[in-house]
C-alpha cells in the first residue's frame, strides 16, 4: 500500500513538473503561431486583428518575443524572410499589441522603425505605440525629428508599392503622440487640424486622441469648448478617456493614480467628484494631494479642507506639498483665494506662513492689503514670507512698509525686505 501511494504521489509531482514546463513552451509557441498568423493575413483583416487581440491578451509574457520581431535587424540570418510585406504585417501587428501591453523595454526597438526608411503602416503603428508606452528621451527625440523635418517619402521599395508616398498625417500623429507623453509644444497644430477644413487631418487627430490618457485631457477639454462639427465625437472621446482614467485610479502604480486624479479633475463632472472624494483615503501622499487639488479646483470642500489642513502640518515635506498644490489651485482657478487671505489671520503660525507663500507664488494682487498686515505678525517667518510675497506680486503700495522692515529685529525679515524692494525697483 505504502509503495503504491508513494508511486502515485511521484507521478503527480512529475506530471505537475511536466505541465509547468509544457505550459511555458506552449505560451512561447502560441505567440510564435500568432505572429505567423499576422504574416499570413492582411493588416486590418478579421484574422489579423484577432491575432493582435490575442497577443495583447497574453500581455507581458508575450512582450519579449513581440519586441524581438520589431527591429529591422531581426530579419537576417536564421530569421530571414523573403517577402518584405510579411515583415511589415508582423511589425505592425507587434506594435499594435505592444501599444496595448505598454512594456517600457519596447521603446528602443520601436523607435528605430518610425523613420522614413519604413512603410507608412509601420511608421504609424510605431508612432502610436510610442505614444501609448510613454515618455523616454530617445522616444521624444525621434518624434520631434519627425515633427521638425520635412517628411519625405520612404526610401525603400516593396513588392506592393514601388514608390509609396509618405502619409500626410504622420507628422500630426507624431505631435499627438508627444502630447500623450506630456510634450505639448506643438499641440496648437492638433487644434488647427480638428477645427480646420481638411477632413483627413481632422480624422487623424481625432482617432489618435481617442486613446489619449491623462496628458491629453486638457487639450480635449479645450476642444470640447470650441465650436466645431466634431463636438459629439469629442464628447464621446472625453467619456472614453474618463472611463480609462477611473480604471487608472485603482491601479497599482501610485504615479498613474496621481496623474489619473489630476486629469479627472480637469474633466470635473459630478460623477468624477464623487469618485475623487473616495480616493482621499489613498495610501499614497502623492495621490491624496493630487486628488485634493482636483477637488479644490472643482470647489469641493473635501479637497480644500485637506489642503488647508496640510498647510498646518508640522512635517515640512507635507507642508511644502500643501503650498505647491494650493498654488496650482490658486493660479488655475482662484478657488481658494478668499480662504488663503483669511488664513493670514489663522491662530496657527504655520497656516499663516504657508498662506503668505501661496499668495506670493500665485502673485495674488488682491491680497496686498492682507499681506501688509501680515508683515506685522509676531512670528518672524510669517513676516518674511509676507515680505517675499509683496515683492513677488510687485505691490508698489508696500514700498514704505518694506523700507521699515529693513530695520526689523530679525535678520531674515530684513534681508527679504531688501530683496522685495529690489523687485519693486525692477517693475
Amino acid at each position: 500500500m505504502n509503495m503504491n501511494f508513494s508511486t502515485t504521489c511521484l507521478t503527480v509531482v512529475v506530471a505537475g513538473l511536466t505541465l509547468v514546463t509544457f505550459g511555458c513552451s506552449t505560451t512561447e509557441q502560441e505567440v510564435e503561431d500568432l505572429i505567423e498568423q499576422l504574416a499570413a493575413n492582411e493588416i486590418g483583416s478579421p484574422t489579423w486583428s484577432g491575432a493582435v487581440d490575442e497577443l495583447s491578451a497574453i500581455g507581458r509574457p508575450a512582450a519579449r518575443q513581440l519586441i524581438a520581431h520589431v527591429p529591422a535587424g531581426y530579419y537576417v540570418g536564421e530569421n530571414f524572410r523573403e517577402h518584405r510585406r510579411e515583415i511589415e504585417k508582423i511589425r505592425v501587428g507587434c506594435d499594435r499589441a505592444l501599444a496595448a501591453i505598454k512594456p517600457r523595454a519596447a521603446s528602443g526597438a520601436i523607435v528605430g522603425t518610425v523613420s522614413a526608411a519604413f512603410s507608412n503602416s509601420e511608421r504609424l503603428a510605431g508612432i502610436q505605440a510610442l505614444g501609448e508606452i510613454g515618455f523616454e528621451q530617445a522616444t521624444a527625440d525621434a518624434l520631434e525629428k519627425i515633427v521638425e523635418t520635412a517628411d519625405s517619402a520612404p526610401t525603400f521599395q516593396t513588392s506592393l508599392a514601388k514608390e509609396e508616398v509618405a502619409d500626410p498625417t504622420i507628422r500630426l500623429r507624431a505631435i499627438v503622440a508627444l502630447v500623450k507623453m506630456g510634450e505639448d509644444e506643438h499641440a496648437e497644430e492638433i487644434v488647427d487640424a480638428i477645427l480646420g477644413d481638411d477632413p483627413v487631418q481632422a480624422e487623424a487627430a481625432l482617432s489618435d486622441l481617442a486613446t489619449a490618457g491623462h496628458y491629453g485631457v486638457p487639450l480635449l477639454i479645450r476642444l470640447v469648448g470650441e465650436p466645431s462639427p466634431h463636438q459629439e465625437r469629442l464628447r464621446e472621446i472625453v467619456n472614453r478617456v474618463k472611463d480609462r482614467l477611473i480604471v487608472g485610479l485603482g491601479g497599482e502604480d501610485p504615479e498613474i493614480r496621481a496623474l489619473s486624479a489630476r486629469a479627472l479633475g480637469k474633466i470635473g463632472d459630478n460623477d468624477v467628484r464623487a469618485i475623487l472624494i473616495q480616493q482621499l483615503g489613498d495610501p499614497s501622499n502623492r495621490v491624496r494631494f493630487n486628488v485634493a487639488t482636483s477637488l479644490a479646483e472643482m470647489e469641493a470642500e473635501e479637497g480644500i479642507n485637506f489642503l488647508f489642513s496640510a498647510l498646518e502640518n508640522s512635517d515640512s515635506i507635507f507642508r511644502a506639498n500643501a503650498i505647491n498644490f494650493l498654488t496650482d489651485v490658486q493660479v488655475g482657478s482662484a478657488a481658494v483665494e478668499a480662504r488663503l487671505i483669511a488664513s493670514l489671520q489663522n491662530e496657527n503660525r504655520l497656516a499663516r506662513s504657508g498662506a503668505a507663500q501661496v499668495l506670493g507664488q500665485a502673485r495674488t494682487a488682491s491680497a496686498t492689503k492682507a499681506l501688509l498686515e501680515a508683515t506685522r505678525d509676531v512670528d518672524a517667518e510669517v513676516r518674511w514670507n509676507a515680505a517675499i510675497a509683496l515683492g513677488a506680486i510687485g505691490a508698489t503700495a508696500s514700498r514704505q512698509r518694506l523700507q521699515e522692515l529693513i530695520d526689523d529685529d530679525d535678520e531674515t525679515v530684513a534681508y527679504y525686505a531688501v530683496w522685495a524692494l529690489s523687485q519693486l525697483d525692477r517693475g
